[in-house]
Order: C-alpha cells, then structure tokens, then sequence
C-alpha cells in the first residue's frame, strides 16, 4: 500500500486525495489553513469549457465536464453541483460572433438563441439582448462543499486529514523525496502532491524547484436568500450571476471574480454595492436581496495561464486556475500517474518542468 501526503485541502487535493483512497492508497492531507479556505470556497464555480487558450487546454477542459457529471452522480450532492446551463452575452458584436464561431470551430455544444428565447428561459430578466450563446451542458457547483464531501469521503476510507500543518522544508534521503517538515513535526510519504494553489510557487522553492505564478485578486458576492427566480447561469455584459439551490444569487464581474476597479470603488463594499444595483437592474423580483457575504481572495494561475499538472524535483504538483471544472478529472489522472506510473496524454502540454528553462 502507498502512503500518499497531499499538502492542500482545497478541491484540488481533495480530487487526488478521494481517488488515491479509492485506489486503495494510504492518503493523508493537510493545509495550514481550513479546508476550502483558499480559492475553492471563493469561486464563482462555473463548470465550462466555452473559453480556452488552446485546443489541447479546450480538450481538458470538455472531458473535465463530463468527469464532474460521474463525480455529481456518485456523491449525489444535488446541494453542490447544478447542471443548468449559461446563458451568456458578454461580449457584443463582432466579439460576440466570433466566440460563436469557436465555439462551433471546435464543435462545443451552443446555440445562439434571441431575444424572444431568452425571455421563455428567464422571464424574470429584464431587457435581454437581441441575442445570446446557451450552452445548455454546463454547470455550476459550490467549491467547499465539494471539498468536504471529496475529503469526508478520503476519511471513511481510513486517510487522514489536518489542518494547521504549515509546511517549511523538504526531506530527502539518497537523492529522493521522502517527506516534509512542518510546524507539527515530520511527514514521510511514498508519494507527495502539491495542491497548494496560490501558495505552490513559494512552496516549491523551499525545494529548489521552479512554478512562476501569475496569481491574481479576485472577489466573488453572495447575497441574502430569496425565492427561486432563475434558472440558469446568467453571464451579462455587466454582472454575472447564478441562483444557488440555496436561494442565494453568487455573483461577480467576471466570472472568475475580478472586477474591482480602483477609479469605480474605494473598497469592496463599494464594488459589491456596484454589482448589486446591477443585479437589481437585470432582475427587478431580486429588490429583496442584500449582499450577506464578501469573498475576496487571489485565484492561481501559472505564469502561461495554463495548469501544471505532473512530476517535478521529486513531487507531485497540482496547480491551476479552473479547478472547480478540472479537478475531478485531474484527481483521477494525478492518482494514475502517481499510484501506477501511468503518463496521461492529454497532460503532456501542462507540465510543470515547462516552466525550468524560464
């Protein structure tokens, strides 16, 4: 049996820690801080493959999709994971048509619909655009509940999860990575994954190893309850946002929730009273609705914008922007390569030993 130590409790690491407990692997995970506390508790979570910089990063994504309907389906958590679709309208006019005709390019299920649809599929909206793309296969899910159910799941199994373990160094014997040192005392492993999101660059460093992160702020709001009033994720031209089951409407400036303008908004409270009064434009029977929660925090994004997925100085790493769509996908992965050697194609193009000669 191998001992897996996965340092990160956000999805990410929990994706890899329930698949190596499913393999049979003896997994332990720790965090420094609460599980979900970095980028999965304060995402948007938008389950899509509509924008990607390249074919191959387009391709992980669209299987990322269809992995996150197995995981829906196993953990049955109707309360994390909405399947209803996007209506966006983001950009306009030439923009518009040409993220249509990509989307058609690389044959991604959409439709352009006008204003007449949209108005049958939220008649709660008020002035609709002449047109719209409806991606009708996309998602949503809640990052933290996620997490908890992917790590509660890790726990039934017989693993181990901890948080307040800040690691400090690296421990090699013969050349090899054998564990780490942290506040609470040594960790030895077979096999150690880092799915530390923001905090991978200066992590791997402490091991001499190279991830240049381009990290960036963002802020995503919750606001107050209220009755169901859409049906699907809602990506405007000025806010986006969707309806949880829960009733609360998460929203943002853009979806992955930056946004906040220094010549607009003295602080948060400013943007959130921002995109609030916008919110109440768009959807007038949402008046009720006050913002209860402010979700500030940095999303981690690898230098090129693209994930860093695989081996490097001896670990495991796992960092990336998108990891609500990608990490069920890249835990069952990341446990193949790690438990069995298996090196899996479609992770060729995001390496992080790309990234050595920089």
């Amino acid at each position: 049996m191998s001992d897996v130590l996965i340092i990160g409790a956000g999805l990410v690491g929990a994706a890899v820690a329930d698949t190596c407990a499913q393999a049979g692997a003896k997994v332990r995970v720790i965090d420094k801080a609460a599980i979900g506390g970095g980028a999965s508790g304060k995402s948007f979570g938008w389950i899509n493959a509509s924008f990607a910089q390249t074919d191959a990063y387009f391709a992980l994504r669209q299987a990322a999709i269809a992995e996150h309907r197995v995981l829906t389906a196993r953990l049955d958590l109707l309360q994390a994971t909405q399947w209803n679709g996007c209506i966006w309208w983001e950009d306009e006019g030439r923009e518009f048509w040409q993220h249509a005709e990509e989307l058609a390019a690389r044959a991604y299920p959409h439709r352009v619909i006008e204003a007449a649809e949209i108005i049958r599929l939220e008649p709660a909206l008020v002035n609709p655009p002449p047109h719209a793309i409806f991606t009708e296969h996309e998602g949503a899910a809640d990052g933290k509940i996620l997490t908890l159910a992917l790590l509660t799941n890790v726990m039934a199994k017989g693993g181990r999860v901890d948080t307040g373990h800040m690691v400090d160094r690296f421990l090699r014997r013969g050349g090899r990575m054998v564990g780490v040192g942290t506040n609470q005392g040594e960790i030895f492993a077979d096999h150690i994954v880092v799915a530390t999101g923001t905090g991978s660059e200066e992590l791997l460093l402490r091991g001499g190893m190279r991830l240049p992160m381009d990290n960036q702020p963002g802020i995503i709001l919750q606001t107050t309850p209220t009755k169901p009033l859409i049906n699907h994720i809602i990506m405007s031209d000025d806010v986006h946002f969707r309806q949880a089951p829960t009733g609360h409407f998460i929203m943002g400036e853009i979806f992955s929730g930056g946004g906040m303008d220094a010549s607009l908004d003295k602080n948060a409270n400013d943007f959130a009273t921002r995109m609030l009064a916008r919110l109440h434009r768009r959807l007038p029977a949402a008046q009720d609705v006050e913002i209860a929660h402010i979700h500030q925090g940095l999303r981690p994004v690898p230098q090129d914008g693209l994930p860093a997925i695989g081996a490097i100085g001896g670990l495991y790493v796992a960092t990336m922007h998108s990891g609500i769509t990608l990490a069920p996908l890249v835990g069952k992965m990341a446990a193949q390569e790690i438990l069995h050697g298996h090196m899996e194609p479609m992770l060729a193009n995001f390496r992080p030993d790309r990234f050595a000669a920089i």
